[in-house]
Parts: C-alpha cells; sequence; structure tokens
C-alpha cells in the first residue's frame, strides 16, 4: 500500500472539504500528535477536531483518535505523545547548551571577547541542533515502534485510508 501525499477532511459545520499535505497531514493523521484543532481552508475557522471528519468517514477525527488510543497502554501513549516529545526536546535543548557552553570557555583561552561571542554563538547553534536531534530521535525510536506495534503501519498516514 503507498502511502497517500495527501487527504481531504470535511469541517461539519460548514460542509466543505480542506486537502492537507506534508507535516500537517502526518500531524493530523497521528493519534499520538496532540492535535486538538485544525483548520477550514473554505471557511477559515481554526476548530476542533470533534468537528472534522476524514473524507468518506462518518467518525469525527476526534473519534478516530479516541479509537485509536485505545488500543495503545496509556504508560506507551504519554512516552510517544507530547509529554515523551517534550522530555526529548528538553534533553537535547540541554546536551546543546552544555556543549556549546563549553565551546565557550575553551575559547575563552582566546580572550574575553571571543569567550562571549564564541560561546554565545556556540550555545545557540548547539542548542537548536541538540533540539533537532532530540526530535528526530523521539520520531524515530519512540514514536515509530509504537505506530508499528499498535496499529501496524510504518508511516501514520495510512491509518487514514484503513
Amino acid at each position: 500500500m503507498s502511502v497517500p501525499e495527501s487527504f481531504h477532511y470535511i469541517h461539519l459545520p460548514c460542509g466543505e472539504y480542506t486537502e492537507i499535505s506534508g507535516a500537517e497531514f502526518e500531524s493530523v493523521a497521528n493519534p499520538l500528535s496532540g492535535i486538538q484543532t485544525t483548520l477550514c481552508a473554505h471557511c477559515g475557522e481554526q476548530d476542533d477536531v470533534a468537528e472534522f471528519c476524514w473524507e468518506g468517514w462518518e467518525e469525527t477525527i476526534a473519534d478516530y483518535y479516541a479509537r485509536l488510543l485505545a488500543q495503545v497502554p496509556e504508560r506507551e501513549r504519554e512516552r510517544a505523545g507530547r509529554p515523551g516529545m517534550l522530555q526529548y526536546l528538553i534533553m537535547g535543548g540541554v546536551g546543546g547548551f552544555a556543549a556549546g557552553v563549553f565551546v565557550g570557555l575553551i575559547l575563552g583561552r582566546l580572550g574575553p571577547i571571543a569567550a562571549i561571542v564564541g560561546g554565545l554563538i556556540a550555545v545557540l547553534l548547539l542548542t537548536s541542533i541538540g533540539v533537532l536531534m532530540g526530535f528526530l530521535h523521539f520520531e524515530k525510536n519512540v514514536v515509530a515502534p509504537v505506530v508499528k506495534k499498535y496499529w501496524n503501519v510504518d508511516d501514520v498516514r495510512l491509518l487514514v485510508e484503513s
């Protein structure tokens, strides 16, 4: 089965379709993402996911989330959901920050200006890289195994076609 690149959902109050693709599609399709609202491209309303359903479905996106999340033990939901992601982002950021401070200390041998400027640049750059690495690690090593184990798909976008 090929992974859909886009899909439509219907905003129930206005009855119109919105095409969703890319990272937004992946996020809304993933019950672990913690998405609570989404946007109707037709009327412009940011509404609760209980007010939307996937094209061809009678079940709302909120009910879709509830049905799929009921298959995942609570501990796994917390670990692979937003609370777990936040932990990985913080760990990556703290690691990057510490590495940046270390670089600043090493640059201190060149003088105080080099330490301050170089350290600041290193802290900003390495903290950003650390957060990104934390997120990538989280997606690959925490979320993906949960998705495979409980929903038997390699990509959450496949869930909207089943």
